[in-house]
């Protein structure tokens, strides 16, 4: 499995391989590519909400409209869903909005300041940098290092013990989805992941994925990560466009809206019934 970031605004991002780690065991070998993103949403998918919801905990990944476009990014990183994928109002995360968006700023100023730290350094040098080669230096040299769990633990969102997981389907069901809406939040994005039943992707997710040593970078337009969880390559070149939404996304019935979905915890995402990668959220960088 490759992590592949996308970025959007041209600065910063590596690619991150994650390998075997404990009873986990995650694959090696198939590479996440980024694809363009569509200038309108595609069919059948809903933009998650634009206003914030009062008191209480997150709704997961967001999309505000604010003057600038780093603005976006003050909640977390802003994603569609399928309106088909399972409502991420039922999977939030247990901090509240202001104290992510608190969170998200505190690391921001940290990355931004290491970043004009790097380019002064080279202004006096005689070797002047531009910003995205700073920001790439910075991200894969000198930023704080972390994991996905521990940022995952840092929204309020529980990543239990690969041992530990829910015995009950519907709580498991939960679980995971609570774990993909708080990635995508991160910026973090799956693809990959259909041939792969909820348990054992979230055995995977636990036990290895999110136990990886990454930098720990908050969600900005600079980048979007995939983790591709496929055991092989599904490209003649390689590689693999997690970005794009399958055709059999619309229902066919023009539902668009956030909610018209209907469906049980034990279809929505259910690998063997539906396909999941249709329905896991994906940047919107609109």
């Amino acid at each position: 499995m490759i992590a592949c970031f996308d970025m959007g605004a041209g600065a910063g991002g590596m690619c991150r391989s994650a390998g075997s780690q404990g009873g986990g065991g995650t694959a090696k070998g198939s590479v996440g590519k980024a694809a363009k993103m569509p200038e309108t949403l595609p069919s059948g998918a809903a933009a998650l909400p634009t206003s914030m919801p009062s008191g209480g905990g997150s709704v997961g990944p967001v999309r505000v409209e604010p003057d600038s476009p780093v603005q976006r990014y003050l909640y977390g990183a802003p994603s569609v869903v399928s309106a088909r994928s399972p409502r991420p109002q039922d999977h939030p995360a247990s901090r509240s909005d202001d104290e992510i968006r608190a969170l998200f700023a505190r690391k921001s100023e940290t990355r931004e300041a290491g970043i004009q730290a790097m380019i002064e350094d080279a202004r006096k040098a005689g070797r002047p940098m531009e910003r995205f080669v700073a920001a790439i230096a910075y991200d894969s040299e000198r930023a704080p290092r972390t994991s996905n769990r521990r940022q995952l633990l840092e929204l309020g969102i529980q990543v239990p013990a690969e041992d530990q997981l829910p015995a009950d389907d519907v709580e498991l069901h939960k679980t995971l989805w609570t774990i993909v809406y708080g990635l995508a939040r991160l910026g973090i994005y799956l693809t990959g992941t259909d041939q792969l039943d909820d348990r054992t992707l979230l055995k995977r997710l636990c036990g290895s994925v999110l136990m990886d040593e990454v930098a720990d970078i908050p969600p900005s337009a600079d980048m979007s990560e995939f983790i591709d969880l496929s055991p092989s390559s599904s490209g003649p070149d390689g590689l693999s466009g997690p970005l794009d939404f399958t055709p059999d996304e619309d229902d066919g019935d023009g539902m668009a809206a956030r909610g018209e979905a209907e469906q049980s915890p034990a279809d929505a995402g259910n690998s063997t019934r539906k396909g999941r990668d249709s329905l896991l959220p994906r940047p919107d960088r609109r």
